[in-house]
């Protein structure tokens, strides 16, 4: 299993996206050269859950205060990104407004979304943030375990 790092400057982004989109869901990728964390970089995706639910509350029931949709093209824009630069992705990250930092079943059916048995980026790590009132609280880290066939809570090593 991956051992997922962050380095401090690149937390407190994401820590800092998480407390403005406040209280919505936010959403992003960090991408990077495989093996130095330093040279990392965040990248934030728009959630568009509240668009999608607004415009269809049957398929979209729930809004960003407790869902997130990336932004398509945002998302796609990051993926071609990392193929011509040949970088690497590193982790997604989310935050739970008003909610600990879990890996909920909906989290796992989006980082599953083409083979509900197996990861979309079974290398990555996910990191999800628990903002209570506007507040920083904790993050969590997920990796994929294929053993368990599913993800498991791991630690997180700020740098």
């Amino acid at each position: 299993m991956i051992t997922p790092k962050i380095s401090r400057a690149n937390m407190d982004a994401i820590i800092a996206q998480a407390q403005r989109e406040f209280p919505y869901e936010c959403c992003g990728f960090i991408i990077g050269p495989f093996g130095n964390e330093a040279a990392d970089e965040v990248r934030p995706i728009a959630n568009i859950q509240n668009d999608q639910h607004a415009n269809d509350p049957d398929a979209f029931p729930r809004d960003a205060r407790t869902a997130f949709l990336m932004d398509p093209k945002q998302h796609l824009a990051v993926m071609r990104e990392i193929d011509d630069r040949k970088l690497a992705l590193k982790m997604v990250y989310h935050s739970h407004p008003d909610h600990d930092a879990y890996f909920s079943p909906t989290d796992r059916r989006q980082a599953c979304s083409f083979d509900p048995d197996e990861p979309d980026y079974p290398d990555t790590a996910y990191i999800v943030m628990s903002i209570m009132d506007r507040r920083f609280s904790r993050a969590a880290a997920f990796v994929w375990d294929p053993a368990q066939k599913g993800f498991v809570e791991t630690q997180l090593t700020i740098e």
